[in-house]
């Protein structure tokens, strides 16, 4: 149920134009709340035991959420003076006579309205880190992710091809844009779909079945494809980043060495596409772009700016778009950037220094525990796949402001939640113990077959185990357990079959 609520609202967000405005954000924002409830109602988060570095990267969650709050509390002007010097400066000089108490954000509402996000990420995070500790659930997700990836890309070729000036052919655009998809911002719709490709390809690689790793391996080719047609730069810098990451992966794994060749296939299998489609497009994009008069490198400078004098405890998670024109030289005073383009320089102004230490912190563990994974089996390759889906986002929010699009935030939640579930854990009912299961129902009646006992069955309360290091439900490591050896042949399965 949780698996298929998650699904639900990664797919309506993208297809509600990325859930941008506000009417579209609420009915996301209510949804994953709902699912918040439901998770911690139902104790879904007990079904298996919590590794430690989930409870801290939660924890690390927890913390910047109370930030963003404190963000928006009134303070004395003499504490304000010294938390955030700039927005002392600005509340002096802005306000007709003498100011009262002031709060760190320059527009608190803004910060706030950004608070019910960060909540919104936390939840998708958490759901995910805990409850895809379980494989089968786990690959539930990415097979319906999968196939949304590969009818949203399809769909996006389709009225690309169609064009009619029209989202959904009736959907007019009221503010300009550049569309893809569902998307208003084709680079947002490059974003989105550029998470997906990995979680897919991963999967294919991971199938015993030639033809379903063919299957899965077209979806991700496709998907590629209408990411390149799309002609966003930065999707396609994002692209080759996650996939680099991905070959690189594979071989310096001494495991999964032997599949890097997969990973050129794919490669090969896209550039066919392309080219019996047409790159003209794709060619004159990159070489149109002229560095020297890219707008983007002034706003970024100036956020930069900007930062500095609120370097400390930033100028409120939601402000840059009334921050930005204190700052802005002439050359960009005609338009509006709500956004610097540029998710590390924005987080840096609004978050100030300490933001940015608490999202260093959560990234460093995060990574720390990925890579202390020895990356073995099907486990081993969808840790791999979940990381590059990471990268592909990480890389693309150096050119734009993915991140803020609601949609991509929940799916980033949702593979950073991957990545935890995936780092050093065990499966702990993997498909050879429901197989088991499945012969005793089938083989005698009351769910017990000719010479089975109660304890061949595997202890439903185990939860989460180390590898090598079989415990019971409180803890307690229990004499004869061989279901963590089995749970490792599991998955060295893929390597004997193939």
């Amino acid at each position: 149920m949780i698996t298929s609520i998650l699904a639900f609202i990664i797919m309506v967000s993208a297809l509600l134009f990325g859930a941008v405005e506000i009417w579209s954000s609420t009915a996301v924002l209510a949804l994953v709340y709902t699912l918040g409830l439901i998770w911690i109602l139902k104790r879904e988060y007990a079904a298996y035991r919590t590794p430690v570095h989930t409870k801290l990267l939660i924890v690390a969650g927890f913390a910047f959420t109370l930030y963003v709050l404190l963000q928006t509390i009134p303070f004395p002007l003499v504490v304000l003076k010294y938390l955030s010097p700039g927005s002392y400066r600005l509340r002096e000089f802005y306000t007709p006579g003498p100011a009262g108490p002031g709060a760190i954000s320059l527009v608190p509402y803004r910060s706030l309205l950004e608070a019910l996000k960060v909540v919104a990420f936390l939840t998708v995070f958490s759901v995910a880190a805990i409850y895809f500790i379980s494989r089968d659930r786990l690959k539930d997700f990415v097979v319906a992710l999968s196939l949304f990836g590969f009818c949203l890309a399809v769909f996006a070729i389709v009225q690309k091809a169609s064009w009619n000036g029209r989202l959904y052919w009736v959907r007019e655009l009221t503010m300009g844009g550049k569309p893809f998809g569902p998307f208003v911002n084709r680079n947002h719709f490059a974003g989105f779909i550029g998470m997906i490709i990995p979680l897919t390809l991963g999967h294919a690689i991971t199938k015993h079945s030639r033809e379903k790793k063919i299957l899965y391996g077209f979806l991700a080719v496709i998907m590629s494809v209408a990411l390149f047609f799309s002609l966003s730069r930065g999707g396609i810098v994002s692209f080759v980043s996650g996939m680099a990451l991905f070959g690189f992966l594979l071989f310096a794994s001494r495991y999964q060495q032997k599949k890097v060749w997969i990973i050129g296939v794919f490669i090969i299998a896209v550039l066919t596409y392309l080219a019996w489609l047409g790159m003209d497009p794709i060619m004159q994009r990159f070489t149109q772009a002229d560095i020297t008069k890219e707008q983007r490198l002034i706003v970024w400078s100036t956020t930069l700016t900007a930062a500095k004098d609120f370097w400390l405890t930033g100028s409120g998670l939601g402000t840059f778009l009334h921050i930005f024109p204190l700052y802005a030289p002439a050359s960009v005073q005609g338009g509006i950037y709500d956004h610097a383009h540029n998710d590390y320089l924005e987080f840096l102004l609004e978050a100030g220094l300490g933001g940015s230490m608490l999202l260093v912190c959560f990234i460093a563990l995060l990574l720390w525990y990925a890579f202390r994974s020895t990356f073995e089996g099907r486990s081993g390759i969808m840790l791999m796949a979940a990381l590059s889906s990471a990268m592909s986002m990480a890389v693309h929010s150096i050119f734009d402001f993915n991140l803020h699009i609601l949609s991509n935030l929940l799916l980033f939640g949702t593979v950073l939640g991957m990545v935890a579930a995936l780092s050093d854990a065990v499966d702990p009912h993997p498909p050879t113990e429901n197989v088991q299961k499945s012969m005793i129902r089938e083989t005698g009646a009351g769910g017990r077959g000719a010479g089975s006992s109660q304890k061949d069955l595997p202890f439903k309360g185990e939860g989460f185990r180390a590898k090598g290091s079989p415990e019971s439900a409180d803890g307690a490591p229990r004499a004869g357990d061989d279901t963590g050896k089995a749970s490792e042949e599991w998955e060295k399965e893929g390597e004997i079959n193939r």
